[in-house]
């Protein structure tokens, strides 16, 4: 019974043999090389029964000459140079006609051995102690003559077995010599692999920018190559989006904990807290650590792919406007809504009101006058809209305004990361946003719309 120790090096050695080139090369040659020979052998003895026949056909040729269908089989020579010959006579028809006496039965009619053409494939592994030879008779008969060639046969085998050994001897050499060449050649080929590979260790943060070159590398290796570059590209462009980000967090985070900060020392000093103020310094705070996990959450989400919820955008919308409709009241804003019925897209409904309130928080904190909400059905999908009375933002800044940490208002009190949410939930959705042409002050974000049959 093969112990546990055998088993784990059975696997060490079939598991390193599936890996390695070199071996597989290796064991596909001596395969190659196996098959040839047996192949050859096949070969050299399948001509042993066609040289018996041709030998006999000879033989018969000379004994059957001048013979007819007419005369006795008994006028035929019984033994011929050396061995017994029987004699089997057919009429043109196939009928049999008759049998040497001596034989026990008849030898059976073998027409297609008087066709003269040789066959592109003949293998017989054992052609039997004796061996037939038909001859057509002058007038259209046809006489098999076989024979027990046990001597002749016996030569023959003999000279071929020591052909095949022959031949044997002369094949290992030159197999061994073809597997070194084809070794030396892979060797050759995979010699600019390795040095990529050499070139490929030194990529890492201190040389992002470092790719494999696609040079000297043997065509074949051109896709792995170039997909391991692209895969390098946007592992680098991930790098330094997170490099940026986190340098975005922590300049963004420096000031509310200084501004807090310097609170706590003041309250220490006067012996004083204003709690109001150090509540709303803390709301703020927690506000920007909420958005930047939900930013990198989208992130995230991108790579794994769109969702496959889908939401009733219309009661969603509804009921996000009529929660924020405190709000405008309180700073004297008016917001009004115009929404189609049974609007179904494409999106979690946790992210999707995520959107709508921070377009509408965009609205309240940058905007100005009376806020319009609409939602209707476009060719191109659901179509919302948001827009105010402000100003707006001026069309070389408006793409810059979907960017992390960037504000219209430098002195406003919002994180910088509202829009940039939007769109990163939008385009995870499978959905666009961006600013109405020819109206600086409102949004729009076109979403897909999902299927009626989903549940909402």
């Amino acid at each position: 019974m093969p112990s546990l120790a055998d088993s784990n090096l059975t696997g060490r050695v079939m598991s390193l043999l599936g890996r390695s080139l070199r071996a597989r090369t290796l064991i596909a040659l001596s395969l190659v090389f196996v098959l040839g020979f047996g192949i050859s052998a096949m070969h050299i003895y399948g001509t042993r029964d066609e040289l018996r026949r041709a030998v006999l056909l000879i033989q018969a040729r000379a004994v059957s000459e001048g013979f007819t269908s007419d005369q006795a089989l008994e006028g035929l020579p019984r033994y011929h140079a050396g061995g017994e010959m029987e004699y089997t006579l057919y009429a043109p028809d196939g009928q049999l006609l008759g049998y040497s006496d001596y034989m026990s039965r008849p030898r059976r009619l073998r027409t297609a051995l008087l066709s003269r053409e040789s066959s592109w494939w003949r293998w017989s592994p054992y052609g039997g102690a004796s061996i037939n030879a038909p001859v057509r008779l002058p007038d259209g008969a046809i006489l098999m003559v076989s024979r027990n060639d046990q001597a002749e046969r016996a030569m023959l085998d003999e000279l071929l077995l020591d052909r095949l050994r022959h031949s044997l001897v002369l094949m290992l050499p030159l197999g061994l010599l073809c597997i070194l060449l084809i070794l030396l050649l892979l060797n050759w080929t995979l010699r600019p692999v390795r040095r990529a590979a050499r070139l490929a260790q030194g990529i890492g943060p201190a040389a992002p920018t470092r790719r494999i070159p696609l040079q000297g590398l043997p065509g074949e290796f051109h896709p792995l190559a170039a997909a391991a570059n692209c895969a390098l590209d946007r592992l680098a462009h991930a790098y330094e989006a997170e490099r940026r980000f986190i340098a975005d967090a922590a300049h963004e985070l420096r000031t509310p904990l200084t501004v807090l900060d310097l609170r706590l020392q003041d309250a220490r000093r006067s012996g004083e807290l204003d709690w109001p103020v150090l509540e709303a310094e803390m709301r703020q705070l927690r506000r920007l650590v909420g958005q930047l996990l939900e930013l990198a959450r989208q992130e995230g989400a991108a790579e794994r792919g769109g969702p496959t919820q889908h939401t009733n955008l219309s009661r969603l919308t509804r009921e996000v406007t009529v929660s924020l409709l405190p709000l405008f009241e309180a700073q004297g804003r008016d917001i009004g809504a115009r929404i189609e019925d049974g609007m179904l897209c494409r999106g979690n409904a946790d992210e999707l009101r995520e959107v709508l309130v921070n377009l509408l928080d965009n609205a309240l904190v940058h905007g100005s006058g009376r806020v319009q909400v609409s939602l209707c059905r476009s060719a191109d999908g659901i179509r919302l809209e948001v827009a105010d009375q402000g100003p707006g933002v001026p069309a070389a800044q408006q793409e810059a305004m979907f960017q992390r940490f960037r504000k219209g208002r430098q002195g406003s009190t919002g994180t910088g990361l509202g829009l940039a949410i939007v769109r990163g939930i939008v385009e995870n959705a499978g959905g666009q946003v961006g600013f109405v042409a020819g109206r600086a002050n409102a949004l729009f974000v076109l979403f897909m719309e999902g299927e009626p049959a989903c549940p909402v």
